[in-house]
């Protein structure tokens, strides 16, 4: 079930994906990843915005969106408590990246 969705990404009730026409290949971060930081992030910032940044078919900024929302809707899938100031950055790291490919 969708639970969000904008012209790239769903959010459903498992975690985050794209979604086609939008997007032309499958993506998909269960919910219980979301705040994952040990790869892209190199442990410093959240791994899916530096990550989603790196691929070229993405809109950096529908990823942003549905990834925030995400993370609003899975709350209890993913270990931890989100840190606002490091999810800014992550987002922060992740435009600079798209900008620079």
């Amino acid at each position: 079930m969708t639970l969000f969705k904008n012209d790239q990404w769903a959010v459903t009730e498992e975690g985050l994906q794209s979604i086609k026409p939008g997007a032309p290949y499958e993506y998909y971060i269960s919910a219980d990843r979301l705040l994952e930081k040990g790869g892209a992030g190199r442990g410093e910032v959240y791994d899916w915005p530096l990550q989603l940044a790196e691929k070229t078919w993405v809109d950096l900024e529908a990823f942003i969106q549905a990834y925030r929302k995400a993370i609003e809707i899975h709350v209890g899938k993913y270990s931890g408590a989100v840190d606002q100031d490091l999810l800014e950055l992550s987002i922060q790291k992740g435009r600079e990246e798209a900008a620079r490919i």
